[in-house]
């Protein structure tokens, strides 16, 4: 006798989205009917944005499962959840593993998607951030790279249904058990709006975070999440799109949904200046992966403030701690482009650096205008508007620390390469602000992605993963956990639903 199948709903169609709608539909025991949901005209969301990479234990680099474990635990600063940070680490190989399986293609049984490159991030204590290498001297954007693998792989399947213009009201209950959704479909063309009521299963929340609306209010009028949990930071620019406005939380809590640690938001601490736009609310960010390989921080004195490579929350602080220093040199860069009161510093990256990186992706970054390029120190010195003997000694200090391994004053110990090299050098300068970029709080879940009341028990019918849930991450999230929890949890989410019977 058949079994039958199930409908599977996915509210959300970036990262987490499209992997547990690939999972649902190829669950081998109970192959589910898979319905995706997005509101907005493309699938993609922010996951398309990421740059710095996706981690994964990386035994090459000496790296152990119990190092990642920790580093996440350490960022997460006494909050994250520990049995959710453990599946997050165990499934990390598996989930990097998975996500070249989608990309093998039919004709040449060859991956499409190489992930070779491994970097050392902020707050990591080993190296290993995954992402792409250059292709024909282009750049691969690793976010947009494995979303357009895993969006080709759906697409494939015939027996998906991938509504787009499509935003969901509500979710639809019997007896305390999720057994649909409401949506509002938008005709582009006509502008036609139309109510529907679609039923399922289950449904699987991958709508991602709140750090995309960082004023007071919404479209609609009702208060932002920003503003009711983190109103200190509303105005804040952000490095995220304006869909990411929290939907799939408020669905959460309308089915009581247990939130968590909704407070916490990470302010990244180097988003790009675009000096024709120093004030606009949206920045690209400026990779982590660019001061992983020895891009450093100045002050508007010429001065090193931090250890660029630890816990981006700390060295937020220290930016914003360094604003009084914006306008000292009043010829300095930094001076003539920001604002009175607006916080900024200088990213600082020799030559090796900028190859190590990728000259062609940061190529890209140039050509928005948000890098100034001068030959050696003397030029460096006058572009800054500070003296050149200050900056070299600056230099040499750090240089020094490159040859001994010892700490320096900021307790930094990892030194990528030399800011002073033998020969003649280039320098590449870049004015960065810290950011809201990423929201770890959410709708609570357990290890199998199912969505928790208050009372810890789960709401029948409805999972979650990605950026709307929390606990993986606490207080801080490392560079490369966005993606990953994107995957791993989306590949439980998938799975899970797909079986409930």
């Amino acid at each position: 006798m058949s079994q039958q199948q199930n409908t599977v709903i996915v509210v959300g169609g970036g990262l987490a989205g499209l992997t547990a709608a690939i999972e649902a539909h190829n669950n081998h025991h109970h192959q589910a009917k898979v319905i995706l949901i997005e509101k907005e005209k493309n699938i993609g969301g922010n996951s398309m944005k990421a740059t710095s990479g996706i981690n994964a234990i990386e035994p090459s680099k000496g790296d152990t499962r119990d190092a990642f474990i920790q580093d996440t635990l350490k960022s997460g600063a006494g909050i994250s959840q520990k049995d959710l940070v453990i599946k997050l680490v165990d499934e990390s190989r598996p989930a990097l593993d998975w996500l070249i399986q989608q990309s093998i293609q039919q004709q040449d049984g060859n991956p499409a998607l190489d992930l070779s490159v491994v970097s050392r991030c902020g707050g990591h204590s080993h190296a290993r951030t995954h992402r792409c290498p250059a292709q024909n001297g282009r750049p691969v954007p690793v976010g947009w790279k494995i979303v357009d693998t895993l969006k080709k792989k759906l697409l494939s399947f015939d027996d998906v249904q991938v509504l787009t213009n499509t935003r969901v009201l509500s979710l639809l209950t019997e007896q305390e058990k999720v057994v649909g959704v409401q949506v509002l479909k938008r005709n582009p063309e006509t502008e036609e709006e139309t109510k529907e009521e679609i039923h399922a299963d289950a449904v699987i929340l991958t709508t991602g975070g709140f750090a995309g609306q960082t004023g007071k209010y919404l479209q609609d009028g009702s208060s932002s999440l920003l503003n009711e949990f983190a109103p200190q930071l509303v105005d804040t620019a952000t490095t995220n799109g304006p869909w990411a406005s929290g939907d799939g939380v408020r669905l959460g809590l309308s089915v009581g949904a247990e939130i968590r640690d909704m407070d916490q938001v990470q302010i990244h601490p180097t988003g790009f200046i675009d000096p024709n736009d120093p004030s606009s609310p949206t920045k690209f960010l400026a990779p982590e992966a660019l001061r992983a390989y020895g891009g450093i921080l100045l002050n508007g004195q010429g001065k090193r403030f931090t250890d660029e490579l630890t816990l981006r929350d700390i060295v937020s602080s220290a930016v914003y701690r360094q604003t009084e220093t914006v306008h000292a040199r009043p010829e300095g860069l930094l001076s003539k482009t920001l604002p009175d009161k607006y916080a900024g510093a200088y990213m600082i990256l020799t030559e090796k650096a900028v190859e190590g990186f990728g000259k062609s992706t940061l190529g890209f970054y140039a050509s928005k205008g948000f890098f100034k390029q001068v030959e050696g120190i003397d030029n460096l010195a006058k572009l800054l508007d500070v003296d050149k003997e200050l900056l070299e000694n600056e230099f040499k200090d750090y240089d020094e620390h490159l040859e001994t391994k010892e700490p320096d004053a900021f307790g930094k110990t990892n030194f990528p390469d030399r800011l002073i090299p033998s020969e003649n050098i280039t320098y590449w300068v870049a004015i960065i602000t810290p950011v809201v970029h990423y929201t770890m709080g959410g709708l609570s879940m357990n290890e199998n992605a199912a969505i928790l009341k208050e009372d810890g028990s789960p709401i029948e019918g409805l999972f979650g993963a990605g950026e709307v849930t929390g606990g993986v991450h606490g207080h801080n999230r490392l560079a490369g956990n966005s993606l990953l929890e994107c995957v791993v949890f989306g590949r439980v989410a998938g799975k899970q639903a797909a079986t409930r019977s």
